[in-house]
């Protein structure tokens, strides 16, 4: 669940392993640390702005921002292979999520 607003996101059995694993840690190129948690679906997410290739963190993926769909908190990004804007998977920011409780 968003940890803002108790939305439902996704769920534990949603969790992907991408490049080996479902959690990363990774440093944008402003020096901001995410560690993010890889899911298959996240319908309670939605696509904020296009789709881009630069500063990946998986490569031969582009990705595109999405926020929770209720309140609007930035829950993370989509990943899409290639040129497809279709999402393979959604990288989400551990510490914005909370479990069910």
């Amino acid at each position: 669940m968003c940890a803002a607003c108790r939305h439902e996101v996704t769920h534990e059995r949603e969790s992907v392993a991408v490049n080996g694993a479902s959690e990363h840690a990774f440093m944008n190129p402003a020096g901001v640390r995410f560690v993010v948690a890889c899911f298959a679906r996240a319908p309670g997410v939605t696509g904020v702005g296009g789709w881009d290739g630069v500063w990946t963190w998986f490569p031969g993926y582009a990705w595109s921002v999405v926020v929770c769909a209720a309140c609007g908190a930035h829950l993370g990004w989509a990943f899409a292979k290639g040129d497809t804007a279709t999402p393979s998977f959604f990288a989400l920011i551990v510490d914005r999520l909370i479990a069910r409780e």
